[in-house]
């Protein structure tokens, strides 16, 4: 049984409950480290579990899916670094002083953007082989 990308990038999405248990646990929040509120986390790992039924169910549009996932995660990671940077300052009575990206901040965006590329990548390639997808049809 070969190891393809589309296979790679369901196993991505059906390991996501162990993401939720690390981050419940441990306070790792490698998936959804942009969304500082737990109930925001929470709500885009439901919405990891949905990719990953779909994933399931609809193979054929498993590249897609992962598209749209990490393009939906790539930009909330932008908007959780840039967002505190942008507003720096703008606050009446504000020095300027703010909490600064940390090195947690760092790896998780590290590790997670490397995970999203990644898909990205055996994504677009299962979408250029259209003979694979035609495959898990049958």
């Amino acid at each position: 049984m070969a190891l393809t990308p589309g296979k790679l990038i369901r196993a991505y999405y059906l390991v996501t409950p162990l993401f939720v248990i690390l981050d419940i646990l441990f306070g790792f929040t490698f998936r959804a480290s942009g969304l500082t509120l737990p109930e925001y986390r929470y709500l885009y790992y439901g919405f990891c579990l949905l990719c990953a039924l779909g994933c399931f169910f609809q193979v054929r549009y498993t590249a897609l899916i992962a598209i749209a996932e990490s393009s939906v995660n790539l930009l909330i990671l932008l908007l959780g670094i840039m967002l505190p940077v942008i507003h720096l300052g703008n606050l009446q009575g504000e020095t300027g002083a703010a909490i600064l990206i940390n090195s947690d901040n760092i790896l998780n965006f590290m590790i997670t953007g490397l995970v999203l590329v990644g898909v990205f990548h055996a994504a677009q390639r299962e979408l250029q082989d259209p003979a694979s997808i035609d495959n898990h049809r049958h």
